[in-house]
């Protein structure tokens, strides 16, 4: 049995994390800026960024991104990406039903919230499964390929995670 885990990102990951977000960020992500790893380390030691590195049987596959952490109102964004040999496995669903308990108890949160690309019809599958509902739409939100594209808003609740 595979083993599925989590820690803190540190800045040895940061290599890993541009490769995989430079390779999500066309298709996948709302701002397609690829970022080089000198910006990255630039970035990382200015914002302290409270990302997570997704790793099975200790290797890292992927990571989770917070952001907008309220600790007042109890409720944080999350985002996340696997690496390309990753996806199509069913991993991701077994990230987030394992993740959100864990960052749920960490930072004692109410609320669970991300954005996702109304193209990527896979995600808005998967973010329903793990028991995200719809709570919104933001129209035109963002300009792929000459197009636009809404950015839909999902949550979960702390009574919909399983801990």
């Amino acid at each position: 049995m595979r083993e599925l885990s989590f820690r803190k990102m540190n800045l040895y990951d940061l290599p890993f994390l541009v490769e995989v977000r430079n390779e999500c960020c066309g298709k996948y992500l709302h701002n397609p800026r690829q970022y080089t790893l000198e910006e990255t380390y630039e970035w990382f030691f200015k914002t302290d960024p409270l990302f997570f590195m997704t790793l099975l049987d200790g290797e890292r596959i992927g990571y989770f991104r917070t952001s907008n952490h309220s600790k007042e109102n109890r409720n944080i964004y999350i985002g996340a990406d696997l690496h390309k040999d990753f996806r199509g496995k069913g991993l991701a669903y077994e990230s987030y039903k394992r993740f959100i308990p864990m960052l749920s108890k960490e930072l004692d949160l109410h609320k669970i919230s991300l954005e996702v690309l109304e193209t990527n019809q896979r995600a808005i599958k998967l973010y329903e499964k793990v028991g995200f509902i719809h709570e919104g739409v933001k129209r035109d939100e963002v300009l792929k390929d000459g197009k636009w594209v809404d950015s839909i808003i999902m949550s979960i609740l702390e009574d919909n995670w399983v801990i």
